[in-house]
């Protein structure tokens, strides 16, 4: 299963608030998935105790450790990377009507049905398909997975 939310915490860190100790090892802003992503030219919002996505990381961490405890593997998903390794850049915003069109456009040569529902997703709901094609393509190996496992790894599809 993939998730549209970070997984874990910089090596160091056992929480985000500001007042407690806890101190990340590296002197480096955040994980080691985000700033190989940055590396990459891929944006994100890096995970710090000045976070503004706090509450998101613990749901998602607490979803993640739910979910996992039946069994299931989560995958962190990051959709615009997803977007980029296989689509290339320019992306076109996904708030825009232009980036409507490119995702049901691309999506629809990927994902099949997706092209049934056209003009009816959002762009919520064209990342969570990404984050599901991520989770698919991940058993045959076709992904990578970015970072080191005690931070959480962002997974995308092989090949760029």
């Amino acid at each position: 299963m993939g998730m549209d939310c970070p997984l874990g915490l910089p090596v160091g860190l056992c929480c985000l608030e500001e007042d407690c100790a806890c101190t990340p090892t590296s002197s480096l802003k955040g994980r080691e998935c985000e700033r190989e992503l940055a590396r990459r030219g891929i944006s994100c919002y890096f995970t710090t105790k000045r976070s503004i996505i706090k509450d998101m990381v613990y749901r998602g961490m607490a979803l993640r450790d739910s979910i996992a405890g039946h069994g299931i593997e989560v995958l962190e998903v990051y959709p615009y990377a997803v977007k980029v390794s296989l689509c290339g850049k320019p992306i076109p915003s996904k708030t825009t009507s232009q980036g409507m069109a490119f995702l049901q456009e691309r999506l629809g040569q990927l994902v099949p049905g997706v092209t049934t529902y056209a003009g009816r997703l959002t762009h919520d709901l064209y990342d969570a398909i990404l984050a599901a094609y991520t989770a698919y393509l991940h058993s045959p190996e076709k992904t990578e997975s970015l970072g080191i496992e005690e931070e959480a790894f962002i997974v995308v599809p092989r090949g760029w």
